[in-house]
């Protein structure tokens, strides 16, 4: 059995950074191991469904850290390693291969796990949940052959997934269960912008439609729908959601709801032992209320902050929630949370694809989406945000006036 100072359960975006910031902090060599299902060291998880997807990147490209980087700072990094057992009370993690790891301070980073279908023929082949690196690969082959794709669910991987294969001159089709695209966050305006321009680029959208099943043989053929339509495909990606990866800790006395919960200061209610990025429902000290997020920037911080306080720091996480998103020639930013606007104001045409949408609640800035728009409005969004004092708001409906840097 070996014991270490610090180990990270889980090898994705949380465990890439959290170690960089262990070392930067000055981690000693073998103070540190971290344990990962992968076979690979941790990697950018958004690439899969951007630069990697399209082929424009390769492995070495997507790594967190340069090949080298572990073995050079004394850090053990197991991969294809599963814990199947935990004991938090004696500070054990008890892996696959009949292994025990002890650890003085832990950091659960197990990420999330995909919904999959539960439907008849769910288990052809060339059905993908994108989740991992191989999925990646695979799915990039099959699109350079496949003439026809079915894309289901019009979220994040959904509008990303689509838009590569449209560039792929796969016939794609893009299923979802709702009225418009990302419906409950692009505001009507905006659903309209997005679906008028991926239509432009030939993909056809199957709205109000739910998965019945899918046939074929082997392989994937066909989906079938609600309506009882069926949409011929030779590929299916399918990104109807994720999951918090609690399972191994649901007889440990962690407190889980929707995620382990953790406090500012990434901390479970266990002594010694965090938890940080997909995994969690922290404590939101910008909104004073708990969020569980799934995104690479929330891991990626998440993982620094974690790494800094179990080193010895107590170091709050406060940060305005942020995600990113590219498709076809198209790149957008969104900052903070529309729950409670009472106001939304739209600067600059939309029709155009360039312009923001700011979320408003009693003149305040709660949360903005930025596309193709100057700097300032970059700029602006989280610090509005972060300062919870009133805005111009009659300077914002403006677009001929610039903003007020640095208010």
């Amino acid at each position: 059995m070996k014991s270490y100072n610090f180990v990270i359960l889980g090898g994705g975006i949380v465990a890439g950074y959290a170690a960089q910031q262990m070392v930067e902090d000055g981690l000693m060599a073998h103070q540190l191991c971290i344990i990962s299902a992968d076979d690979r060291p941790p990697y950018e998880r958004p690439a899969l469904s951007k630069d990697f997807l399209e082929g424009e990147s390769s492995v070495d490209d997507i790594l967190i850290n340069e090949d080298g980087f572990y073995a050079e700072h004394g850090i053990d990094l197991r991969l294809n390693t599963r814990v199947t057992g935990v004991d938090l009370g004696k500070k054990l993690l008890h892996t696959d291969d009949g292994d025990h790891i002890g650890f003085e301070k832990l950091l659960i980073a197990t990420g999330s796990k995909v919904r999959t279908f539960d439907l008849p023929g769910a288990d052809l082949g060339n059905i993908f949940y994108l989740r991992w690196l191989d999925d990646a690969k695979m799915i990039r082959n099959i699109a350079q052959q496949a003439e026809r794709g079915v894309v289901i669910g019009s979220g994040f991987i959904g509008l990303e997934v689509s838009s590569v294969l449209a560039q792929h001159n796969v016939n794609t089709f893009l299923v979802f269960p709702e009225s418009s695209l990302m419906e409950g966050f692009f505001t009507a305006e905006m659903a309209d912008y997005f679906e008028e321009y991926y239509r432009a680029r030939g993909i056809k959208f199957v709205a109000n439609e739910t998965v019945t099943g899918f046939s074929g043989d082997r392989q994937v053929e066909s989906v079938k729908l609600t309506s009882e339509r069926g949409i011929a495909a030779e590929l299916v990606v399918a990104g109807i959601g994720v999951e918090p990866a609690t399972d191994l800790f649901r007889e440990t006395g962690l407190e889980i709801d929707d995620g382990i919960v953790v406090n500012e200061y990434l901390e479970t209610n266990i002594d010694d032992v965090y938890a940080a990025g997909d995994v969690t429902r922290y404590w939101d000290l910008l909104y004073d209320k708990y969020r569980h997020i799934e995104h690479w920037d929330n891991a990626a911080e998440q993982g620094k902050t974690a790494a800094q306080n179990m080193m010895g720091k107590a170091e709050a996480f406060v940060k305005v929630p942020y995600f990113f998103s590219d498709e076809f020639d198209l790149s957008w930013e969104f900052w903070g949370d529309t729950d409670g606007a009472d106001e939304i104001i739209h600067r600059g045409d939309v029709s155009s694809g360039s312009f923001s949408t700011w979320w408003l609640k009693d003149g305040k800035l709660i949360a903005a989406f930025v596309m193709d728009r100057p700097n300032e409005e970059r700029e602006l969004a989280p610090q509005w945000i972060r300062s919870k004092e009133p805005i111009p708001t009659q300077r914002l409906r403006d677009a001929s006036v610039s903003l007020p840097v640095g208010m």
